[in-house]
């Protein structure tokens, strides 16, 4: 089972891979924005983060979740799998 340390770190590490980002996970700050100039993030590259966030963890995680989730900043999507990851995790073994 993941702690919320191991969330943290994963989603990182998916948004240096999923984003093509020349950055460092550990150097990505949870208060930035997902729209600044470092990360860059369209409805395109939101798609893709969010299916390998999916592939990461398994499940699905709903538009309407996304949706409400005001994605702003790193620490939304933090916050976003945090909530989530649990739910993923029990879908994929049921």
């Amino acid at each position: 089972m993941l702690n919320d340390d191991d969330v943290v770190t994963r989603v990182r590490e998916i948004m240096v891979e999923a984003l093509d980002l020349r950055l460092n996970p550990a150097d990505i700050d949870p208060g930035i924005s997902l729209y600044s100039p470092v990360i860059q993030l369209d409805s395109l590259n939101l798609l893709q983060l969010l299916l390998a966030v999916e592939a990461e963890f398994g499940g699905h995680i709903e538009d309407e979740d996304v949706m409400e989730a005001d994605l702003e900043t790193v620490g939304d999507v933090i916050d976003l799998v945090r909530r989530h990851v649990g739910a993923l995790r029990t879908e994929t073994a049921a």
